[in-house]
């Protein structure tokens, strides 16, 4: 019997760690499908990245990064000047091995653009992304997201686009 203890063992452990997996992949689904819906408010912040009024859907780190990153607020929100900034720390080494993509609707053909690409993360620390809300062509609220590099959805968040 103790021949085959340490087999069981293992066998248990990797059933938990399989069970384990299925639950964050059903969670990250989840996550995954709350991003799809319309944009529905969003987090203000001021030029310097304060936050004024907080959106608790937005920003949010999906299961599959939670603990290895964590993303701020845009800012400024609603956008008041040329260019808008997403502060994204890593926390783990190895938490976005080949980058991340920051993308948007382009609000009529239900298409993903490119807004930012950030490849050169090298560890842990404070990264940034900005890129000019004028590429998005319109106003009104639009939903932002943060794609890792085999598209798994990081976390997500509303800017809300004055009419100039």
């Amino acid at each position: 019997m103790t021949g085959r203890s340490p087999v069981v063992l293992l066998i248990a452990i990797l059933i938990a760690i399989t069970v384990s997996s299925c639950d964050t992949q059903e969670q990250q689904n989840d996550f995954a499908t709350e991003a799809s819906l319309p944009p529905k408010g969003f987090t203000s912040t001021n030029s310097v990245g304060d936050i004024i009024s907080e959106d608790e859907n937005d920003w949010r780190t999906s299961p599959i990064y939670f603990g290895k990153v964590r993303i701020s607020p845009l800012y400024p929100n609603p956008e008041s000047v040329d260019f808008v900034t997403l502060p994204i720390n890593i926390l783990q080494f190895d938490a976005a091995q080949s980058g991340f993509t920051l993308r948007a609707n382009d609000g009529t053909l239900n298409n993903l653009i490119l807004l930012d690409r950030m490849t050169d993360i090298t560890g842990p620390g404070g990264y940034i992304m900005r890129f000019s809300p004028a590429v998005l062509g319109r106003s009104g609220l639009v939903r932002i997201f943060v794609f890792d590099s085999v598209n798994e959805i990081v976390s997500y968040g509303d800017l809300m686009i004055s009419g100039k």
